[in-house]
């Protein structure tokens, strides 16, 4: 009898652990059932669940019965008719792991453009910078065949007046020789002929000759100032002179500068062009008058390539032809345009942007009895119309 009985507790353990459900979890019935509107057979009948139908357990203590949600309505249905559905939780692990996948997709698609971007950065700076050295190689090239030109026609042209000079002097022989031939058949003494007197003062041996002798006019020399209907102009350090017409542009958003020190023997104008495509693209920037021994920040500029065109001299004129400004040093006047390239874009690094900068330092050096010059090369020296010219 006590084995008996205790077959039969295993049993029903069994059974009730066969059938236990997990509240807040979905479930399959096994067969048709009737949901109910209480835990007992005793309530209406509020609905059919045909067999196979996934439904919401929302709680199992209720004895043999379990709360459940169907459809939009809530009500009881017999626990035992429930069976545990696996493809709930199958689908949501499949659903994680799909989250998962698609987390780690658009993961690795970010880095990939991330690189892409770089790549195509690093392209176009590689790009530009190959642009700006073909463009400058290609006008180092333009000047010197422009200066090869120069310096065989000005050849050429000395040598024709050699040429002509040394034509010149051998016609005035050939008179000479013809003139003393006719004098030696006339039989005249060529001691006792009239001299032919010079119209140009002379100091040579016949200055103290007869007083009766044609004597030179002195001649009153006078230095003439090609400056003196110009107006002289005083500007401070920073300024741009009015005879440029000109107002500078700025990036204000960029703190980057030319630092430049002017030294005791001139006053400069620079003026700073931003390089384009083409030489005829190139774009004035700024013009900046900076007084000797005067140290001048020129800022915000905008990014780009620059070159200088920089006067050196003293004391500044003015003055208007035909509606037009135009500018010049008086004294010790010299012009240049620089060779060297001054890059004033920015360069994005792992540690931020670097913005930048250069110093430069201008002043006329004393050449011997060429009086003052600048140290740079031949190919940077250019005219005063050069310089004015925009």
């Amino acid at each position: 009898m006590k084995s008996f009985f205790t077959f039969i507790l295993l049993l029903v353990i069994t059974f009730s652990s066969a059938h236990a459900q997990k509240d807040g979890a979905y479930s399959m019935s096994s067969q048709k059932l009737e949901v109910r509107s209480g835990p007992g057979l005793n309530f209406n009948t509020i609905a059919e669940v045909p067999q196979g139908t996934q439904v919401y357990v929302m709680s199992t203590n209720y004895g043999d019965w379990s709360a459940i949600q169907y459809k939009s309505m809530n009500g009881f249905v017999i626990t035992k008719h429930l069976t545990e559905d696996s493809r709930i939780a199958d689908a949501e692990r499949a659903a994680k792991e799909a989250a998962a996948k698609r987390e780690a997709a658009k993961l690795a698609a970010e880095q990939a453009i991330a690189k892409a971007e770089a790549a195509k950065r690093a392209a176009e700076e590689a790009a530009r910078k190959a642009i700006a050295d073909a463009e400058r190689l290609k006008r180092e090239a333009e000047a010197a065949a422009a200066k090869a030109i120069a310096d065989a026609d000005a050849a050429r042209k000395s040598k024709e007046a050699a040429a002509r000079k040394a034509l010149a002097d051998t016609e005035e022989t050939r008179k000479a020789l013809e003139e003393a031939n006719r004098r030696a058949a006339r039989g005249t003494d060529v001691a006792t002929s009239n001299p032919i007197e010079s119209t140009t003062a002379s100091a040579g041996s016949n200055s103290g000759g007869s007083t009766n002798s044609p004597k030179a006019a002195s001649i009153a020399v006078e230095r003439e100032n090609k400056y003196s209907s110009w107006e002289k102009k005083n500007y401070k350090s920073g300024a741009t002179p009015k005879s440029f017409n000109f107002k500078g542009k700025f990036d204000y958003k960029l703190d980057n500068y030319l630092k430049i020190k002017v030294g005791k023997n001139a006053e400069v104008v620079v003026k700073m062009y931003k390089m384009g495509k083409t030489e005829k693209d190139d774009v004035l920037t700024r013009v900046t008058y900076i007084n000797s021994n005067t140290t001048q920040f020129i800022r915000n500029i905008p990014e780009g390539e620059y070159y200088l065109k920089i006067a050196y001299g003293k004391q500044w004129v003015e003055i208007t032809k035909q509606g037009k400004r135009y500018g010049t040093f008086s004294k010790n006047a010299l012009y240049e345009k620089s060779q060297q390239i001054l890059n004033f874009n920015t360069v994005k690094t792992s540690k931020g942007i670097n913005v930048p900068s250069y110093n430069l330092a201008l002043d006329l050096l004393p050449s011997g009895s060429k009086g003052y010059g600048t140290g740079g090369s031949e190919e940077e020296k250019i005219n005063a119309d050069a310089f004015n010219d925009n």
